[in-house]
């Protein structure tokens, strides 16, 4: 499909500059090429030059407040600022002694979302 985008895109300029007998042939020469119907490849020139307006999507909603991600850095910096992963493995064990030795301070709704795995999400 994107390689009939292509060539649509290629001939339309031709197409819109001639008269009307070369589109007769052009026409010719796009059903040829691409298999479509007459009226399908006269839509698909005309649309081809059209500029689209794409318009930008709508950010997502923050999955975790500034709580959580405050209590994220501070156990990715105790444990030497480690890749996601290696740190997502020792987060259970360094959240709950963090939390004993009264080092990380946080609620234990905040230490829930510290402790839940992310990885089979995806």
């Amino acid at each position: 499909m994107s390689e009939r985008r292509a060539v649509t895109k290629t001939i339309a300029t031709r197409y819109v500059r001639s008269g009307r007998a070369a589109k007769k042939q052009v026409l010719d020469e796009l059903c040829a090429t691409t298999g479509w119907h007459r009226d399908h490849a006269r839509k698909a020139l005309r649309m081809a030059l059209v500029l689209k307006v794409a318009r930008p999507r709508a950010p997502r909603p923050p999955l975790y407040g500034e709580q959580v991600i405050e209590a994220l850095r501070f156990c990715w910096a105790v444990q030497g600022t480690p890749c996601g992963r290696l740190l997502a493995a020792a987060l259970p064990d360094l959240v709950p002694r963090l939390r004993r030795f009264k080092e990380l301070q946080i609620d234990a709704g905040t230490a829930a979302l510290l402790l839940l795995d992310r990885a089979g999400d995806d």
